[in-house]
């Protein structure tokens, strides 16, 4: 049996298969593969988007900026309903709608975070799998082990291949451990061979605000100024397509069936098992149906897959019954406490001498990382009003306020003279409270979502962006930059050049924060895990669906937090603990099927 790729999906129509994989995204494509390293079983995936393959552009690091503003066939761009803290604006949420998913057009940072969110995920869904201890053998191998009635699983080894060099000139600012790494894996990363323009400059002038150097952001200890580590391996981008799913795996796994440009629509149940799905093939409107031997998962993300669950009646009873969704399971979780970092860059003319990626054609990966504890933020009213495990939780001293980033040329900035140079700070704000919501604006599957973010509703986290803001600014304003920054061409409405940054208001501040916030990319939380006495969660820690079998859900949507990192790193380790879940339940029906 040969493996399928096809995106004329009605050819499988009334097919059955024993997996059914609903999102070719990051975690999506991790799930695919494993499941398809079973022997004797079948495998379907279903993507909405394109294949890998159709978009050599995807590959180029350096273009990724141009994807997000021109590829529209390979995304996915959802638009919230207005945000009262952002002057009533709307934002326009990107993802990617190929297969890969947004790991095919991010950032290509590739960031664990503090090892203290993760045990405070284990704390939170009562399993100590998810602890630090237990998740690092993960990042860095796939960590399924060997079984007879499972040949091939453990392939693909490691999850990392992890390259330490440096550009001799760096070599003082990072001191990544081969312990904390993977050497051999599907995943490329490393530093790259060239790093943005002005790196010296951004870390002396962290230096000078007390920011300490971090030798190495993956080692669970993010906080201080340090390197960024990328998926790009020779000037290629490495993502979940090429990584987990390229030529080579598909041409050894031949019991997967690939199908593109095809939406899930609705899962099928009887007497509380799920039975199928009914798809939904884009370019010629075809409806059709597929059958589930074994298990349906869910892994088309933050919108995508509480989006299937509440067309197929797994929601909120309230909502379902309003909008005429007849109820399988109550879940009132579903759909609710979207979490997301958010984004607000300040950006400086430089000396002209200094190249910029507006000269380089946006040059791939080259970055610093400054991931800051800002003492400002726990001296405020605004923390002094949380309640003390709030509190406790900013104040673990591994857990970074923001992260403000060093990037070459302008970003929010116009200038039609591109041989001038420009320089950004982009701030990542962390540890946002305010929640959103994802809710279905009707029975109908071909209905846009109803997006609402809420960002900046909650006080503290205005105040996070106030001070972020702040120690942007100093940064900027220190002296190992007084030779480098002319001026400030997108910020706040001040004097930079004279103004005591310090006593600058709380109302210029947020003025700017209001006209220019944006998303952060890390939108989670929407099927979030929890302990089965939690009302709200939509998941077990093994990423089982509450009143339904047969079902789960795998991506960004189950994580109980926001997790101070890149949160790509996230979907992978989601992908291959549902993977190591489902294949544990496949061991343990076979061995039942025999006795």
């Amino acid at each position: 049996m040969e493996p399928q790729v096809t995106s004329n999906a009605k050819a499988i129509s009334g097919q059955t298969f024993d997996y059914i994989v609903c999102g070719g995204g990051t975690s999506g494509c991790v799930i695919a593969a494993e499941l398809a390293s079973i022997p004797n079983v079948s495998v379907l995936l279903v993507e909405a988007g394109r294949d890998s393959g159709l978009a050599p552009d995807v590959l180029v690091p350096g273009k990724y900026v141009k994807q997000l503003q021109e590829d529209k066939e390979g995304l996915w761009e959802l638009e919230t309903i207005p945000q009262a803290q952002l002057n009533a604006r709307k934002l326009v949420f990107v993802r990617g709608k190929q297969l890969g998913g947004s790991s095919a057009v991010n950032y290509m940072a590739l960031a664990r975070g503090p090892a203290a969110d993760y045990d405070e995920w284990a704390k939170i869904v009562g399993e100590d799998g998810w602890k630090w201890k237990n998740i690092l053998p993960l990042m860095r191998e796939v960590g399924i082990l060997k079984r007879p009635v499972v040949k091939r699983v453990n392939r693909l080894g490691q999850l990392e291949d992890f390259d330490p060099k440096l550009p001799a000139d760096l070599k003082q600012f990072a001191a990544p451990q081969s312990a904390d790494h993977g050497a051999s894996g599907p995943l490329k990363i490393g530093f790259g061979g060239e790093m943005v323009p002005g790196i010296e400059t951004f870390v002396k002038a962290c230096f000078e605000n007390g920011i300490p150097l971090c030798p190495d952001i993956n080692s669970g200890d993010p906080v201080g100024v340090g390197l960024a580590q990328f998926n790009v391996k020779d000037g290629e981008r490495c993502y979940a397509a090429n990584a987990f799913l390229g030529e080579s795996a598909r041409a050894s796994l031949k019991n997967l069936t690939i199908v593109t440009e095809t939406e899930c629509d609705q899962l099928h149940s009887r007497d509380g098992v799920v039975t199928g799905v009914d798809l939904y093939h884009r370019p010629t409107g075809a409806q059709f149906h597929v059958y589930c031997r074994e298990e349906t998962v869910l892994c088309a993300g933050t919108f995508g897959s509480p989006r299937i669950l509440m067309l197929s009646g797994l929601g909120p009873k309230d909502t379902l019954e309003r909008l005429d969704i007849p109820v399988q399971v109550d879940l009132p979780g579903c759909g609710q406490h979207m979490l997301d970092h958010s984004i607000i860059t300040c950006e400086y003319k430089v000396k002209n001498s200094i190249p910029a990626h507006n000269q380089l054609f946006l040059n791939p990966g080259l970055l610093a990382e400054a991931e800051a504890r800002i003492q400002r933020l726990f001296d405020s009213k605004e923390f002094s009003n949380l309640s003390t495990k709030e509190q406790d939780f900013l104040m673990e001293p591994t857990r970074p306020s923001a992260e403000i980033w060093l990037g070459s040329g302008p970003s929010v900035y116009r200038d039609n003279r591109p041989e001038e140079s420009y320089m950004t700070h982009e701030l990542l704000l962390q540890n946002n409270l305010s929640q959103g919501t994802v809710m279905v604006r009707s029975k109908n599957p071909r209905d846009n979502l109803i997006v609402h973010p809420n960002f900046m509703a909650h006080p503290f986290d205005r105040r996070t962006a106030i001070e972020t803001v702040r120690m942007a600014l100093k940064i900027a304003s220190t002296e190992a930059y007084q030779d480098t920054i002319e001026r400030m061409v997108h910020g706040p409405d001040i004097e930079f050049a004279t103004a005591d940054l310090d006593t600058i208001s709380d109302e210029v501040m947020l003025d700017f924060i209001r006209k220019n916030l944006d998303q952060g990319y890390h939108s989670v939380s929407t099927c979030r895990m929890g302990k089965i006495s939690d009302p709200e969660a939509v998941v077990d820690f093994r990423f089982q669906v509450k009143g339904m079998e047969n079902l789960r859900v795998a991506d960004l949507s189950v994580c109980p937090i926001l997790t101070c990192n890149h949160t790509q790193i996230n979907a992978y380790l989601i992908g291959l603990r549902g993977a190591r879940e489902m294949v544990e339940n496949h061991k343990a029906r076979t061995q039942l099927a025999k006795l």
